[in-house]
């Protein structure tokens, strides 16, 4: 059994530990009810009645109605508890579990309706009076738990993507704070500025949801150009030998000279966001499609989704690494 399967397993143990209590005050509840509904009927001189046994058909479907409610409402509080996204199998579980709840206490209907009219003269006429609405609240109960379970499926579905939007917008949040930070640093130890930001509005774009290859390429370019800001001019006069043209180079030899134990991989994941843009500013090649595919993405067929929130990440994580190298 996986971890998952465990947690799940546990989630249900709980949820069934809670309904136990509500089956005894649901149980409570409706032979009260019962009691005085046949009380009622008795006192007005229509105890053999079919209105009597509609009544009492129908506080037990009400009961019914509450304990599949509770079965869901127990079973989804308690599932929520462990994990945010519901997957279909776990949606499965659940309406099977109120499936069961269903057919057993139908059958259970039929049984005490039957024991109920035995008491009436004639009970056969009384009977047929909820024969066919058996079937009918069966398959009303049914569709009323798929519903509901659908419906806390969506709602997932929904949380997810609306938690991924948070989160979007908080990493490129945190990547607007992480390059005030080293150009504080920077300009502190070397009297410049790392990245010189030439349009503000860039911001704005990296905000913008990336839905298919066109928002991917205006996002790309977008991050390119930030890289492209990077101080050359301010970082040659600290290099003892040139560096080859582009920012990337000129950060790299900065580096090398001022803080020899860097992690490459600020490098490497700074040199991939180019080589992945190059596919789609010049020519595809091969080079941009390996890029792709160390980030486990494909292509062709690309989710440019999640290729975008994983260059981005990326981009992040370079920044946090500069940061911690630059502070005293």
């Amino acid at each position: 059994m996986t971890e998952v399967e465990t947690k799940i397993k546990k989630a249900f143990e709980l949820s069934d530990l809670l309904y136990f209590c509500e089956v005894e005050r649901i149980s409570v509840e409706l032979k009260r009810e019962l009691s005085k509904i046949s009380d009622i009927h008795e006192s007005r001189g229509i105890f053999y009645s079919g209105m009597h046994v509609k009544n009492i058909f129908e506080r037990r479907i009400e009961a019914i109605k509450q304990l599949v409610s509770s079965r869901l409402k127990l079973d989804e509080q308690e599932i929520n508890k462990i994990d945010d996204f519901i997957t279909i199998n776990i949606s499965d579980s659940l309406f099977e579990r109120a499936k069961q709840i269903i057919e057993g206490k139908i059958d259970n209907l039929k049984f005490e309706m039957e024991k109920f009219c035995s008491h009436f003269p004639g009970p056969d006429s009384y009977l047929g009076l909820v024969k066919s609405r058996i079937k009918d609240e069966k398959n009303k109960l049914i569709s009323y738990a798929k519903r509901e379970v659908d419906i806390f499926q969506k709602q997932s579905e929904s949380n997810v993507q609306r938690d991924e939007k948070k989160e979007k917008k908080f990493i490129v949040s945190e990547i607007i704070e992480k390059i005030d930070s080293i150009n504080l640093l920077v300009k502190e130890n070397y009297k410049i500025k790392l990245f010189e930001i030439q349009e503000q509005k860039i911001w704005n774009n990296l905000f913008e949801p990336c839905q298919d290859e066109k928002g991917f390429v205006l996002h790309i370019t977008a991050l390119s150009s930030l890289i492209d800001w990077i101080n050359i001019k301010g970082l040659k006069d600290f290099l003892k030998i040139e560096s080859k043209n582009g920012s990337i180079n000129y950060l790299e030899m900065f580096l090398q000279e001022k803080y020899s134990n860097y992690d490459l991989k600020i490098i490497k994941r700074l040199r991939r966001i180019f080589t992945i843009r190059k596919m789609f500013v010049h020519k595809v090649i091969q080079e941009s499609i390996k890029a792709i595919r160390e980030l486990n993405e494909e292509y062709p067929n690309t989710n440019y989704e999640k290729l975008w929130n994983k260059i981005l990440l990326d981009f992040y994580l370079s920044l946090r690494q500069l940061e911690e190298i630059l502070l005293p």
